[in-house]
């Protein structure tokens, strides 16, 4: 009996020992972040001006690792896409004349539906109004709407210095629509820089391959088309006759998808 009484009573001695907590109580945990650029792309237009069907042309385009990328000690690497999009804007004389401000257009995916509702399939649409500026004034004879796009007929070749992007001949659909998901598929050119392998720098080579128009294709298109893209369908790639003279567009967007950085060992 004395042995159980004294360990009641250890348990006791216990009990007075613990703690107490308060019931409320806050901890300030200061968290900040400076946010920079990991690449710098040039903003300025690439134009083409006036171009013929089947005329071949190039600009360049360069992307390359930021100020503040480099000057991070720990940062290594950056993986990019080039997405091309719709592009909108206002013209005038029938589409002829690009006379107003440009921007991107939105793929807005709609489902088909059969007779009893049921979804059968997917289309899009082409949405102008979602970006376009909202002190937008429209003169006499402007119109503001889609361009007739230019993104299939534009190319993307790296420099090859190393040979670690992605490339994309001409006569491609920029993306399409998943039947099964109802999601948007983008033809996307993947590129990669890494200050490991001396590569802070890219040159992208946009090469244009201009369509003809309607029934006024010469005997060649065929080839012109095949010699490119051996897969492509040159109907795909004939523009309809109403669109001749128009102003095309295609808008450029380079995203980045990934950053690396060293490890601790390293």
């Amino acid at each position: 009996m004395k042995k159980i009484l004294l360990g009641l009573g250890a348990v006791g001695v216990t009990l007075v020992m613990v703690p107490l907590f308060a019931a409320f109580e806050a901890h300030v945990v200061n968290v900040t972040a400076r946010i920079e650029n990991a690449l710098s792309v040039p903003v300025e237009p690439i134009s083409f001006g006036t171009v013929f069907p089947q005329e071949q042309l190039e600009r360049r385009l360069p992307v390359s690792l930021s100020g503040s990328f480099l000057t991070e000690e720990d940062a290594d690497d950056v993986r990019y896409i080039i997405r091309q999009k719709p592009k909108c804007g206002v013209t005038s004389a029938n589409g002829t004349v690009l006379d107003g401000p440009t921007w991107t257009g939105h793929v807005v995916v709609v489902p088909v539906v059969d007779a009893a509702g049921a979804v059968i399939g997917y289309t899009y649409t082409i949405d102008c109004e979602q970006d376009q500026p909202k002190d937008l004034e429209l003169g006499q004879g402007q119109t503001a709407g889609l361009l007739p796009s230019l993104c299939q007929y534009i190319s993307k070749h790296p420099d090859n210095q190393p040979a670690n992007d992605g490339s994309l001949d001409s006569f491609h659909q920029p993306f399409y629509i998943n039947q099964q998901t109802g999601q948007i598929v983008w033809t996307d050119t993947f590129g990669y820089l890494a200050k490991s392998q001396g590569d802070t720098s890219d040159v992208w080579t946009i090469d244009l391959k201009v369509p003809c128009f309607g029934g006024y294709c010469a005997q060649d298109w065929a080839d012109f088309v095949h010699g490119v893209n051996p897969g492509a369908d040159p109907d795909d790639y004939t523009q309809p006759i109403e669109n001749e003279h128009k102003v095309f567009g295609c808008n450029l967007w380079i995203e980045v998808t990934g950053v690396s950085r060293f490890s601790q060992e390293d």
